[in-house]
């Protein structure tokens, strides 16, 4: 298991240790220029962070009101949400699959408006509940946050162009975008997601085990030992905090692991062994419910 998916024990910031945990993949922003009567609608997928850089426009969720944005506005879509931005909500839209051959495209008549939008994809499966508390929108009301974001998606959008060092910078660029998004959602009316788990002694103690050792033969009660806790209370409270149960987190947190040395070419007996199934069955059983595929499909040959 690679460094970056463990959980550093004496590390006191839970901000730090989420993004430690949640592998963080490097974004690759999209920049979208636009003019005259204009709409794309883009799928839900991942959560996305979109800033308008220039301009004025409206973004449309299909399941929320429709809201004005202006420059320097930011908005943070939920994963999973559709949505559209327009030049006015009454313009039917065009698929974003099909206007994007790149990181860039520009649609309507003049280019007024420009946005930047970037993924937040977590290479841990397990680390999507980070964000899918905080409902299908959320605008950054906070001017200083806004400000920071539209920089941080300034610069990614910047670093698409290849550059010596590039990759490097999407990846930090990455983390600080992921973090300030993660500050932003600790307001004291937003909901507590997954960080709060991070956040409470016991459960964090527990996911440190779980991320130090995931191969070893986790129960429970072990877990609920490693926390101080009885089965019970523990049981209940990381439910509560991370929004998975210990085992359904375990076995999350394994597959991930497995998916990526599967991906690298290693073989599906060697790759179960290495994530704590004494068998291929047991372990291409547990794939294929978390995943809906085999293992021998997801292995690069």
């Amino acid at each position: 298991m690679s460094e970056r998916s463990e959980l550093v024990l004496d590390r006191p910031d839970p901000l730090a240790d989420v993004l430690s945990m949640a592998d963080v993949r490097p974004a690759l922003p999209a920049r979208l220029t636009a003019g005259g009567e204009w709409a794309v609608r883009f799928g839900g997928s991942h959560p996305k962070v979109i800033t308008v850089t220039a301009g004025s426009c409206w973004l449309l969720p299909e399941d929320g009101a429709p809201v004005a944005l202006s420059a320097g506005d930011t908005y943070l879509v939920g994963r999973d949400a559709a949505y559209t931005t327009a030049s006015t909500p009454d313009v039917a839209p065009i698929e974003a699959r099909k206007l994007f051959t790149g990181q860039a495209a520009t649609v309507g008549s003049s280019a007024e408006t420009s946005l930047v939008g970037a993924t937040l994809d977590f290479a841990d499966p397990a680390a999507a509940v980070l964000l899918e508390e905080f409902g299908s929108s959320v605008r950054i009301t906070d001017p200083d946050t806004a400000e920071v974001l539209n920089s941080t998606l300034r610069l990614l959008a910047f670093e698409t162009a290849a550059r010596p060092g590039g990759g490097v910078m999407r990846e930090h660029l990455t983390q600080v975008l992921s973090l300030h998004v993660l500050r932003s959602l600790l307001a004291p009316d937003a909901p507590p997601a997954w960080l709060t788990g991070a956040g409470d002694t016991a459960i964090s103690a527990a996911l440190a085990a779980i991320h130090r050792r995931p191969a070893f033969g986790w129960t429970v009660a072990r877990l609920a030992a490693e926390a101080g806790l009885s089965r019970t209370v523990f049981a209940t409270r990381f439910k509560a905090l991370v929004g998975l149960s210990p085992m359904d987190y375990l076995l999350h947190r394994r597959i991930s692991g497995a998916t990526r040395d599967l991906a690298e070419g290693r073989t599906v007996a060697s790759v179960a062994a290495r994530w704590g199934y004494g068998s291929e069955s047991a372990f291409s059983a547990a794939f294929k419910r978390v995943t809906g595929r085999s293992p021998a499909g997801s292995r690069t040959r």
